[in-house]
């Protein structure tokens, strides 16, 4: 296990711990977890089993992306990804946001060079309070199109004043495709979204859509 990295990072009127780590050889990904008093905010992962399918494992190759990865945070932070925002705001970036390091993966999509994962959605999400929310999603590669069987899925609600909520987990079916329901609760203080996230060898996705008073 190589040693991370934490950041304290000020930006505006608010402190974000960015903190990196690397989970072993025996769960080979790369963690980032941002914090703001005391809570996690978001959460990013990254894998590196490409790395040690060929031994020998060259350490310094995870500490580069490692590296990348604490950076990237840091420079959405300092670019106001996370600043507080009126609930019109909030609601066009919930639809408009891309995952991490987006443009390098597009750039590199373009040259023909990665086939990476992405969550399609066959309606709008439109989460309510108070009532039944049902999701329907699909993993699949971005350039074949091909389905993406046994990614993970989590499904939260995350709010600017409170704690994430962790509502569903599990994983795709061999078609790609997840679905679920959870009841909401009534209400959350705050400006809240829920966030479908979904994880696997060829990268990681999200999608998220804010939370409307019904």
């Amino acid at each position: 296990m190589i040693t991370g990295y934490n950041t304290d990072v000020r930006h505006g009127n608010r402190v974000f711990h960015v903190q990196t780590e690397d989970k072993g050889f025996s769960n080979p990904k790369i963690e980032t977890l941002i914090y703001v008093g005391g809570e996690i905010l978001d959460s990013y992962r990254s894998s590196y089993e490409d790395l040690i399918a060929a031994p020998p494992v060259v350490e310094t190759e995870i500490q580069s992306r490692m590296d990348e990865q604490h950076r990237a945070v840091i420079r959405d932070i300092k670019n106001g990804k996370y600043d507080l925002t009126p609930p019109d705001m909030l609601e066009h970036q919930a639809f408009n946001d891309r995952p991490l390091d987006q443009a390098i993966l597009e750039f590199l999509q373009q040259e023909g060079d990665v086939d990476t994962l992405e969550l399609v959605l066959d309606r709008p999400l439109k989460p309510a309070f108070g009532s039944l929310f049902q999701i329907q999603v699909q993993a699949r590669l971005c350039q074949s199109q091909s389905p993406v069987a046994g990614a993970e899925v989590t499904v939260k609600l995350i709010s600017s004043l409170k704690k994430a909520t962790s509502l569903l987990s599990g994983r795709t079916g061999s078609d790609g495709q997840f679905r679920g329901e959870v009841q909401l609760p009534p209400s959350q203080p705050g400006q809240c979204a829920v966030v479908v996230g979904c994880s696997c060898d060829q990268g990681f996705d999200e999608v998220k859509a804010v939370v409307t008073t019904g």
